[in-house]
């Protein structure tokens, strides 16, 4: 077990072929902004109700039920 060589044989690089790196789409790049963007105006619009929320609760005007 002392004297076992462990290291790895190198790989033989004459064969490989690499790959070219894929072009991305265009419809991926819309989808990315896509998502962003109602990403933003959702969390925009849950600010929105919070704030709402939070000023009608200051001023009083809140209430439960009818």
């Amino acid at each position: 077990m002392k004297n076992d060589d462990l290291r790895a044989d190198r790989d033989e690089l004459d064969h490989f072929v690499p790959r070219t790196p894929a072009k991305r789409s265009n419809n991926l790049v819309m989808q990315v902004a896509a998502g962003v963007f109602l990403g933003g105006l959702a969390l925009w619009l849950v600010q929105l109700a919070a704030t709402t929320l939070y000023a009608k609760m200051m001023l009083g005007t809140f209430t439960f039920g009818g």
